[in-house]
């Protein structure tokens, strides 16, 4: 049975139930809270960009120098030192450009400003069949290694089309363009095909590490990614809640059923929430047998609705105790919501316990 729009957490050790609330406390303050931008591979490939054009017009720089005595050397060095103060830049503002408005342009852009730098040296330098024009293997590269694929085909359209328009003013020798161009275009090819495998197995790799691997459920890195922009957003008109809950005596499930029956009920319990719940909510499993669940547009008591729903419909299989704590009201991060829900979860599982042993008296 497929999974519907997995949302999930990560497995502990089941072998005891946790009844410390400042143990159970002390693990959720480990949470990280705050997603580091130089984690992605968008902040990487801006910094390779910006290292790329310092590199090349470094070598660019160092060719006009050992040829001082040719034609247009002064411009030439504004030129490419402008091209490599452009690479260090970006190199400094890759963590703002990851995140800034507008930063896809500015980096087209950059691209553009590069070829242009590229095609303008080489003009300078006698056209395509000078060393300089060479240097145009350098933003094809980079094109094909960071840009997605529509945006790439653009980009090395361009690159081309400077390239051709070089070699009208310089006199190479025969097949020289054609030869430079093909091995050009399957480089990039090549390049192309590789980064796109490694960009499908990132994004296997990230969805992996966001989901617990038994229930499919969002793990705790999962649930930090997706809740923090919730939270950022939550007001008193668009409030924001955390759901704790923890199943009754999964210890014993285990000792005397199995951990196979465990697993499965951790499995099936994960299913049932993403069914009660609303579409919007956020289902992750932190522990063995604890889940958090964020409910986005949810005050506290849409929350304790929705956690005495979610309490009848894993009745049938399982009882739980469950706590809820509402942003901006309990707190305003993951950390606070967190252990103010799990201090009522602890407070909802003492009652239970006093009532079922007054039941029996």
């Amino acid at each position: 049975m497929s999974t519907p729009c997995l949302r999930r957490g990560g497995r502990r050790d089941v072998s005891g139930e946790n009844t410390v609330p400042a143990r159970r406390a002390a693990d959720h303050a480990g949470v990280e809270l705050v997603v580091k931008r130089w984690s992605s591979g968008r902040a990487w490939r801006i910094v390779l960009s910006g290292a790329m054009g310092v590199a090349a017009n470094a070598i660019a720089l160092a060719y006009v120098a050992m040829t001082w005595g040719g034609p247009h050397r002064g411009v030439m060095v504004a030129l490419y030192a402008a091209g490599a103060l452009i690479g260090v830049v970006v190199i400094a503002a890759a963590q703002t450009l990851t995140t800034a408005r507008g930063s896809r342009l500015i980096m087209l852009a950059v691209g553009v400003v590069s070829t242009v730098i590229v095609g303008v040296g080489a003009e300078l330098d006698g056209g395509a069949g000078s060393p300089a024009a060479l240097g145009f293997f350098a933003p094809s590269l980079l094109f094909a290694v960071t840009c997605p694929p529509r945006v790439m085909v653009g980009m090395e359209a361009m690159l081309v089309a400077v390239y051709a328009a070089s070699a009208w003013s310089g006199t190479p020798p025969p097949g020289y363009i054609f030869v430079n161009l093909g091995g050009m275009l399957v480089i990039v090819a090549v390049c192309s095909l590789q980064a796109a495998m490694v960009a499908a197995q990132r994004r296997q790799l990230h969805e992996l590490a966001q989901l617990d691997p038994l229930t499919g459920a969002l793990n705790r890195r999962g649930m930090e990614q997706e809740a923090v922009p919730l939270l950022s957003s939550a007001t008193a008109d668009q409030p924001l809640s955390v759901l704790c809950l923890d199943f009754d005596d999964f210890k014993l499930i285990n000792d005397t059923q199995g951990h196979a029956a465990g697993d499965q009920l951790l499995r099936w319990a994960v299913q049932t929430a993403l069914l009660t719940l609303p579409m919007d909510a956020l289902v992750a499993r932190t522990g063995g047998d604890e889940f958090i669940m964020v409910l986005p547009g949810h005050a506290a008591a849409a929350a304790a609705a929705a956690g005495d729903r979610l309490r009848t419909a894993l009745a049938a299989r399982v009882g739980i105790s469950c706590g809820a704590a509402t942003a901006p009201d309990d707190g305003s991060d993951l950390a606070a919501l967190v252990a103010v829900a799990d201090e009522r979860l602890y407070a909802d599982k003492t009652r239970r316990r006093a009532s079922r042993g007054a039941l029996t008296v």
